[in-house]
């Protein structure tokens, strides 16, 4: 019995993610590196795997209604087979129902019991039957399975964000992929924005990281967000500019492209390689080291003239891109995200000379972790007041919560402070 090359790779890393807590990016990249396949069953695969991430809780709702089992009895394996038989049936039409249903019994086979397979084969012919799932749903509920959102987190949004269906949907799409130019003209393959300069979107085809101009260090992804953020910085020719939680160096490196004598740390040595490496591949000069934002350093203090402090958050903001995420967070991330994002910002407020401006951002949407945060910064921090961000979206206002149903960007928040001269 051969198996389907691409989705027994699709099943092996949503085991490791589920089972394992790994990355999916991380293993994804991994199996397709191990398993050897042509583009064609690589990118079958990829659809899979990322597939099943993005819509898991649509998918779930949906063998829930099916299954005369609860999804928790059932093996770690089974599950992720239904998952990806479910997830081809309903959005992968090009596919013939009957080969779904079969390389999927065939999986069953291999990594369950006689009594899996017969419940995988009948399971799979009734969801190919299809119908409406989601009658019956309402509030929350309704939006959490029909966007494959955590119920908590559907809640979330509902509570504390306008229009939030909108938003629900379009965290549930594929992103596009943004770069910035790192040259004076658009490459082939890239195409101008409106968002910036040197904000670029990728037209080409496959993935960019394997386009010459690349390789050759022309352009460098980097969300329209994280872009946006380094402009909010507002970094002048020959600024003293510290990144406080620099890897893996996108934001370090267009500072010091945009003139700033940049100090970029971060807590472990490789990730400062990966910061050193990504400044070397795009030919610019950085000063890269090891740093503990949560520990205050004396050497530091007055120091620099624009600080960033980019801390550690939710991630809920890249989910489109990371749909793993919305599986292993919980609400209580950002209660407990608050006590570090404080620390940091308090660090990071000596280290910004008088007249100068410090800029907290997260990739997250939560208003524990953003506009919670930024008022609490003022109200401790009384020598600091509100700057205007500057940028595009922005108009005059010193915070903007980004949002990919609104912007062409990651879900993603900053804040400007000024300090008092």
């Amino acid at each position: 019995m051969a198996l389907s090359k691409p989705r027994e790779t699709a099943l092996k890393v949503l085991v490791s993610v589920e089972k394992n807590g790994a990355y999916l990016n991380l293993a994804l990249e991994n199996a397709l590196a191990a398993a050897g396949m042509d583009s064609r069953d690589a990118a079958l695969a990829s659809s899979l795997a990322l597939g099943v991430e993005r819509n898991r809780g649509y998918i779930d709702h949906i063998i829930s209604s099916l299954s005369t089992v609860r999804l928790k009895k059932l093996s770690v394996y089974i599950l992720n087979i239904l998952r990806i038989g479910v997830f081809s049936l309903r959005f992968m039409d090009k596919i013939p129902a009957g080969a779904t249903v079969n390389e999927c019994v065939n999986l069953a086979r291999r990594y369950g019991h006689a009594s899996s397979v017969a419940y995988v084969n009948a399971l799979l012919r009734r969801a190919a039957e299809g119908g409406d799932f989601l009658s019956g749903l309402t509030g929350a509920e309704l939006m959490a399975a029909k966007y494959s959102l955590p119920l908590w987190l559907a809640e979330k949004w509902l509570r504390e964000q306008p229009e939030p269906e909108a938003l629900f949907a379009a965290m549930n799409s594929e992103p596009e992929t943004y770069c910035r130019l790192n040259a004076a003209e658009p490459p082939e393959g890239f195409e101008r924005t409106d968002v910036s300069p040197y904000t670029l979107l990728w037209r080409g085809k496959g993935s960019v990281t394997a386009s010459e101009a690349y390789k050759n260090g022309l352009v460098t992804v980097q969300d329209s967000a994280s872009q946006l953020c380094v402009l909010a910085l507002d970094v002048k020719k020959g600024a003293e500019t510290l990144d406080l939680c620099a890897a893996p160096g996108g934001k370090a490196v267009f500072a010091a492209f945009l003139g700033g004598r940049v100090t970029a740390l971060d807590l472990h040595e490789h990730r400062v390689e990966l910061i050193k490496s990504n400044a070397a591949r795009l030919g610019m000069s950085l000063e890269a080291g090891i740093g503990d934002a949560l520990v205050f350093d004396p050497k530091l203090e007055s120091a620099f003239d624009r600080v960033l402090a980019d801390v550690p958050c939710s991630g809920l903001g890249i989910i489109r891109r990371r749909p793993d995420i919305k599986w292993t967070k919980t609400e209580e991330d950002s209660s407990s995200l608050a006590e570090v994002q404080q620390g940091i910002l308090n660090n990071a407020a000596r280290y910004v000379k008088s007249g100068g401006r410090l800029l907290y951002s997260t990739c997250t949407i939560s208003r524990a972790e953003n506009e919670g945060i930024a008022k609490w910064f003022l109200k401790k921090h009384t020598d600091f007041v509100p700057a205007p961000l500057g940028i595009k979206y922005a108009g005059e206002a010193s915070e903007l919560q980004l949002r990919p149903d609104r912007h062409p960007t990651d879900g993603f928040f900053m804040a400007a402070f000024e300090r008092r001269k």
